[in-house]
């Protein structure tokens, strides 16, 4: 049975991912779900540039990601998205029970909601819309730090 992690980070596969999350998580797949960076060469070669050894990393789209999701596996699947919306699409398309919210950066419309997670009134409304369909929405940086649930 394949062991599933969803985590939202706008920064996708860097240190924190790659020495706290995939060792805590015994990652042996990294999926990188983005609908723009499967399609752009230089972001894939720059992302599978800092992919760890030992660990498959793979760029996909949101629909090859859910593809790949419903594949039954022994796997331990780390899946990394860049944003809420792309978080939206792929729960059409696949049963997810938990999310992490790692790192959402400051930009135009977004406030800070905890540490180095900024969300628009839009963004946390669709985390809280998500955890009313019983997802288990949790902003946790590092696996040691307690998870504030989102409700």
């Amino acid at each position: 049975m394949k062991k599933l992690f969803v985590r939202i980070d706008d920064r996708l596969l860097h240190g924190q991912v790659v020495v706290s999350w995939i060792p805590y998580l015994k990652a042996t797949d990294v999926v990188i779900a983005d609908d723009e960076y499967a399609n752009d060469e230089f972001m894939r070669e720059l992302i599978m540039s800092s992919s760890p050894e030992g660990v498959n990393v793979y760029i996909k789209t949101i629909s090859e990601t859910a593809d790949f999701l419903k594949v039954d596996s022994e796997n331990n699947v780390l899946v990394l998205l860049r944003t809420i919306e792309g978080l939206k699409e792929l729960l059409k398309r696949v049963k997810i029970k938990n999310i992490n919210i790692g790192g959402i950066g400051a930009a135009k419309g977004r406030k800070r909601y905890y540490n180095s997670i900024h969300l628009s009134d839009h963004e946390l409304n669709i985390l809280k819309d998500m955890a009313k369909e019983n997802v288990n929405v949790e902003v946790r940086i590092l696996p040691r730090d307690k998870a504030l649930v989102i409700r």
